[in-house]
C-alpha cells in the first residue's frame, strides 16, 4: 500500500502516484539518503541514474554540523532501511518502495525523523495523526536534554563589559535602559532594552545565544504566597508594538541580567550585568494557568562574540544556532494564520483570538508542566542584514568641548552616569565636582573643568528687570486669597489658604536687589567656584535595588538636617560667604514679614540643580522643624507649585477607607464631607459602627483615591527671589515641588531646628553659633 504523503511541491495523480508541481525542479532520479548518513556521495550513485540527496541541513564549511548526527547508534540503523524506501524518478513520480522486512518500529521512528528534517519543504498532510507524543521525537528529545539548564549554576566564562550595583546607576548611565520600575524600556516607538531579574516565568529560557521571556507587566502579588502572579490576560499594547517596530527596522535590543534571575546558567558577578545586543525574532501568545501570556524570543546579534554568561567550561554550544532544520510551521485550519511549533508536545495555534488557540490537534490543551521546547524552535537562526555588528554597550564618555561653552558642564549629559573605562561599572554622578567610580577595587575619577556661568547671562529678554518693582507671573486658584504690597525693592505676594493657619509669601526681587554688592549675583558666581560639599544624597527606598538618590545635590550647614534624605552637616565657621550671607538675608526677610513671631534660623540647606534636575512634591513638616521656612533662589528661573495632599483632597485611602479628618475648603466633595464629618462625630471611636461607615462613605460620596489636587499656588521664582512658608498647617495639609528651566540653579533654605528633637547620635559635635550677619534689606536704596 502506498503510504507516501504529498509535499508542498507535489500532488496526487489519478493512478495513485505523487507528481511534482513545478517542472523547474531537478528531474534526475534521486534517492533520499538518511538525514544521519551523509557519507555517501552523489558520484557513487550516478552510474545507476540515481543521485543521493544530501541532508536537508546546510553542510557548507561555514555551517555547524547537525547535532542530530549524534543520536544513538540504534537509531542510525533506521536510516539504511529508510533510504531504500523513497525514490524520486526522472519523470517526477515519487513512491514508497516495499517496506523493510525488519525493525518496523525503528523504521517508523526514522521516517518521523526524516519528516522532521524536511519540514520546511514538506508539511504533514492533515490525514496524518495530529498529536505526536515525545517518543515520536527521540532525537529531538535527546537534544532538549542538552539544552536544559544545569541543576547548579556555575561561574561565568567571562566578565561583563558593563555592569551596575544599583538600579539608579543603571538607568542614569545606559541610554538603552532608563526604566526605573518595569523590565522593558521603550521610547519613541521602539524597544531599547530589557532587564530580566527575579520575576521570571517558569518557561523563560536563557542560554549563550537565545533568550525567551514573558512580556512584562500585568503582575500582582498573591495575598497568600506573596509571589507575583498574572492579574489577567495579556494583550498586545504599545510596548509590544514598540518591540515589533524594532523587529521591522532591524533594531537590536540590549538584554540585562539581574543577579536573581533563575534562568541564567551562570552566577552573575554583579547586581545587574549587561549581556549583549539581541535580535527580537518572535512574539506570540500562550496560556499559563488559564490566562493568555505574551512571549518574546531573542537571538544574539553577534554570535562570533563570546558570551561571558556561558558557564565556565562550556567549550561550545551543545546545539549551535541554525544547526537544526526550522521548526514545523502550519496554517491554522480555523483562523488560517501561520504558527510555528514551539514545544515537542505538538503544534498549536498561537493566535490568541482564534477558537483553536493553544489547543493541540486533538483538541486538548497541552499540560503545562510537561512542556518541553522544541530544539528546532529554540535554535533556529533568523537572518538580519546587520548580523555580526558589534554595537558598543558603553555610552560615549562625556567630553567637554574646547570652546568653554557657558553651562556645558552643567548640562544633562554632564550629570548623568558614565561607564567606568577601567572596570565597566555604571556610575551616577553623585559628587558636584565630577564622577567617582564606586568599585572599591577601582580608583577611577573624572572631574571636568568648571566654566562659570556669569550672573549677567541670567537676564530674561522677555521679562526684563529694572530698578522699579518687578511684575508678577504667579497664579493661584480662586479659593486662595492674595494680597500684594511693595517694599524694600521687593514685590510682595502674600497668599492665604482657607482652612490653614499660616501663609505663603513670595518676595520678587528687582534689579537693585540682585546687583547689590555681595548680593545674589555675587553669591551665584561664588557657589560655582567653591566646592561647598554638594552631593546627591541617599533616600529610603526598599523597593529600589542599590538604593535611591535625590535628583539634586545637597549639603547642610549649622544644625544637622536629618529628614527625607540624610545630609552631611558642617559648622558655619568655615562656610562659604554665600552660605552665611544667605542665613543673614533670610533672617531679615522673615523678621520683616513675621515681626515678633520670627525665630532666628540655625540651619542652611543648600541645594544645587543641574539642567533638568528637580525636587518632587514633598512637605517640610518633620518633627522638630519650626513653623517657618525661608528659601533664597539663585540662578536659573524656577517654578514652585503648592497643592493639597492627595489624602486630604480625596478623603479616601488607596484601600478605600474614608479619611475622617475634617475636610478642607477646595477638597473633593467638600460640602458632602462636611455633613459626613458631623455624622461621624456622633459615633464612638473604634466602634464597629464607625468602621462600617468609614468603609461605606467613599462609595456613597463617589470618592476615589486616583489623581491629585490642582496646584493651588504656582510661583515663578526668579534669581534673587525669596519664598517664606509660615504655619504648621501648610506642611501638614499641603505639599510643594520645584523645577527649573536652565543650566544651573541653587536653592538655599533656612529653618530653625529644635536641638532637642535630634537623636543623640545626630546632634552636632560643634557649636552652632548665632547669626552674626549684618544684612538689612531696608538699608538698600534704589526704590
Amino acid at each position: 500500500m502506498d503510504t507516501a504523503q504529498p509535499c508542498l511541491n507535489e500532488e496526487w495523480t489519478p493512478n495513485g502516484e505523487l507528481k511534482r508541481k513545478r517542472e523547474s525542479l531537478d528531474t534526475q532520479e534521486t534517492v533520499v539518503s538518511s538525514i544521519f548518513d551523509t557519507q555517501e556521495t552523489a558520484s557513487s550513485i550516478f552510474d545507476t541514474q540515481e543521485t543521493v540527496l544530501s541532508s536537508v541541513f546546510d553542510t557548507s564549511p561555514d555551517r555547524p554540523p547537525s547535532p542530530l548526527s549524534e543520536v544513538p547508534d540504534d537509531l542510525s540503523e533506521c536510516s539504511l532501511a529508510l533510504k531504500n524506501t523513497i525514490r524520486v524518478s526522472k519523470s517526477g513520480i515519487t513512491r514508497w518502495k516495499s517496506p523493510p522486512p525488519t525493525k518496523i518500529v525503528k523504521f517508523n521512528v526514522s521516517r518521523k525523523l526524516l519528516e522532521l528534517a524536511i519540514a520546511p519543504r514538506c508539511r504533514l498532510a492533515a490525514s496524518r495523526p495530529a498529536v505526536s507524543p515525545l517518543w515520536d521525537y527521540p532525537a529531538l528529545y535527546e537534544l532538549s536534554k542538552k539544552l536544559a539548564p544545569p541543576t547548579e549554576k556555575l561561574e561565568p566564562a567571562g566578565v561583563p563589559e558593563v555592569w551596575a550595583d544599583g538600579r539608579v546607576e543603571l538607568c542614569e548611565t545606559l541610554h538603552y535602559f532608563r526604566s526605573w520600575q518595569a523590565g522593558g524600556y521603550m521610547t519613541a516607538g521602539f524597544a531599547k532594552g530589557f532587564m530580566f531579574d527575579k520575576s521570571a516565568h517558569s518557561r523563560d529560557y536563557i542560554d549563550s545565544t537565545v533568550v525567551i521571556s514573558r512580556a512584562g507587566g500585568g503582575l500582582v502579588r498573591d495575598k497568600e504566597t506573596r509571589a507575583h502572579v498574572m492579574r489577567g490576560d495579556q494583550n498586545e499594547d504599545s510596548k509590544v508594538g514598540s518591540l515589533r517596530n524594532s523587529m521591522k527596522y532591524f533594531n537590536p535590543v540590549v538584554i540585562i541580567a539581574g543577579s536573581e534571575n533563575p534562568n541564567i546558567r551562570s552566577k552573575p558577578p554583579h547586581m545587574y550585568c549587561v549581556m549583549d545586543y539581541f535580535k527580537p525574532t518572535h512574539i506570540w501568545s500562550e496560556k499559563s494557568n488559564g490566562k493568555k501570556l505574551l512571549r518574546y524570543r531573542f537571538e544574539k546579534l553577534n554570535v562570533k562574540k563570546p558570551s561571558w554568561w556561558a558557564p565556565r567550561g562550556e567549550l561550545k554550544e551543545p546545539v549551535p544556532l541554525g544547526s537544526l532544520p526550522p521548526p514545523p510551521t502550519k496554517d491554522c485550519p480555523l483562523c488560517g494564520k501561520e504558527s510555528q511549533q514551539v514545544y515537542l508536545q505538538g503544534w498549536v495555534c498561537l493566535q490568541p483570538n482564534c477558537n483553536a488557540f493553544w489547543r493541540l490537534e486533538d483538541g486538548n490543551e497541552p499540560v503545562e508542566d510537561d512542556l518541553i521546547y522544541d530544539p528546532r524552535f529554540l535554535k533556529q537562526a533568523t537572518a538580519w542584514p546587520n548580523d555580526g555588528h558589534d554595537y558598543p554597550l558603553a555610552p560615549d564618555a562625556v567630553e567637554l568641548s574646547s570652546q568653554s561653552m557657558v553651562g556645558e558642564d552643567r548640562a544633562v549629559a554632564s550629570w548623568l552616569g558614565m561607564v567606568c573605562p577601567v572596570c565597566g561599572r555604571c556610575n551616577s554622578r553623585f559628587s558636584w565636582i565630577g564622577w567617582e567610580c564606586g568599585n572599591s577595587a577601582c580608583n577611577f575619577k573624572k572631574y571636568p573643568p568648571i566654566t562659570v556661568i556669569p550672573a549677567t547671562t541670567l537676564r530674561d529678554p522677555f521679562n526684563p528687570l529694572t530698578t522699579e518693582y518687578a511684575l508678577s507671573r504667579d497664579t493661584h486658584l480662586p479659593l486662595v486669597t492674595l494680597s500684594v504690597s511693595f517694599s524694600h525693592n521687593y514685590r510682595i505676594n502674600r497668599y492665604t489658604i482657607p482652612g490653614i493657619d499660616g501663609f505663603v509669601v513670595h518676595l520678587v526681587a528687582n534689579k537693585s536687589v540682585i546687583e547689590e554688592p555681595g548680593g545674589p549675583n555675587d553669591m551665584f558666581e561664588e557657589l560655582q567656584q567653591k566646592d561647598i560639599g554638594l552631593r546627591r544624597r541617599p533616600m529610603d527606598n526598599a523597593q529600589m535595588k542599590g538604593g535611591s538618590y535625590t535628583r539634586h545635590f545637597a549639603v547642610n550647614y549649622g544644625m544637622p538636617y536629618k529628614f527625607i534624605a540624610a545630609t552631611a552637616s558642617s559648622p558655619f565657621d568655615n562656610a562659604a560667604r554665600a552660605i552665611t550671607a544667605t542665613r543673614s538675608r533670610l533672617n531679615w526677610a522673615s523678621r520683616f514679614m513675621l515681626q515678633d513671631k520670627h525665630h532666628d534660623f540655625n540651619e542652611v540647606l543648600a541645594l544645587g540643580y543641574f539642567e533638568q534636575q528637580k525636587i518632587n512634591y514633598h512637605d517640610d513638616g518633620e518633627h522638630g522643624l519650626g513653623p517657618t521656612i525661608a528659601t533664597l533662589s539663585l540662578g536659573a528661573p524656577g517654578t514652585m507649585r503648592i497643592r493639597m495632599k492627595a489624602k486630604h483632597h480625596h478623603g479616601v485611602s488607596a484601600a478605600g477607607i474614608y479619611d475622617k479628618a475634617p475636610p478642607l475648603p477646595g477638597c473633593a466633595s467638600y460640602a458632602a464631607r462636611l455633613a459626613a464629618a458631623a455624622e461621624l462625630s456622633t459615633l464612638e471611636t473604634g466602634s464597629k459602627a464607625l468602621q462600617a461607615r468609614l468603609r461605606a462613605l467613599p462609595t456613597e460620596l463617589g470618592l476615589s483615591a486616583k489623581g491629585h489636587a490642582k496646584d493651588a499656588i504656582t510661583m515663578a521664582l526668579g534669581h534673587g527671589d525669596v519664598v517664606i512658608m509660615h504655619g504648621a498647617g501648610i506642611q501638614k495639609y499641603y505639599e510643594h515641588s520645584v523645577d527649573h528651566a536652565g543650566k544651573l540653579r541653587f536653592a538655599l533654605t533656612c529653618r530653625y531646628i529644635e536641638p532637642g528633637s535630634l537623636r543623640e547620635g545626630d546632634r552636632p559635635a560643634y557649636e552652632v553659633r548665632p547669626d552674626e550677619g549684618w544684612y538689612d534689606g531696608a538699608a538698600l536704596r534704589g526704590e
